[in-house]
């Protein structure tokens, strides 16, 4: 049954894709948004029922836990980064700006804040996010200080697949959900 439910939400995602959701322009509404948040994925967000999608920064896909590896054992880098960004969005009311842009699912990608710290950047500082360059420099500087230091998947034993590359060998749009 899962296989068959990972075949049809495969099967759909490449229905939309091909049919060319827009990542922006036109299609895109400006929105911008403001309350508490939870952590959907480790680079999403929900506040109410819309769900986000961090704008700049790429994490690690929830399947990817078993193919990251700190020595010869599975680390989860899909299960810390996730946990980061839920110790993130505890505490307290998030801000979110439109950035325009959309997912390949029509998710909207924004930057989003807690207080004056951006949510995006403080993952990819630590370590546990990565500057998407494929859609914004705005992070590089971020993860080359979280590089330098072996913060976060950055740390010496860590071995990991980028979650762009990831998606690539396994046969999904670049710009996942």
């Amino acid at each position: 049954m899962r296989g068959l439910l990972t075949a049809a939400t495969l099967a759909l995602a490449a229905v939309v894709f091909v049919a060319g959701v827009p990542a922006g322009g036109a299609a895109a509404q400006d929105m911008s948004m403001k309350g508490m948040a939870r952590a959907l994925q480790a680079d999403q967000i929900v506040i109410g029922t819309q769900r986000v999608s961090l704008y700049g920064i790429d994490a690690p896909d929830p399947d990817q836990d078993r193919e990251c590896l700190a020595g010869r054992t599975f680390f989860g880098c899909y299960t810390n980064a996730k946990r980061a960004l839920e110790s993130l969005v505890d505490l307290g009311e998030v801000t979110c700006t439109d950035t325009g842009e959309r997912n390949y699912v029509n998710f909207p990608y924004m930057t989003c804040k807690l207080g004056q710290l951006d949510i995006a950047e403080d993952l990819v500082r630590q370590g546990w996010a990565f500057a998407f360059k494929q859609q914004s420099l705005k992070y590089v500087e971020a993860e080359a200080e979280a590089r330098a230091a072996k913060k976060g998947m950055w740390q010496a034993t860590i071995r990991f697949t980028f979650p762009w590359e990831w998606r690539e060998i396994n046969g999904r749009p670049l710009y996942g959900p």
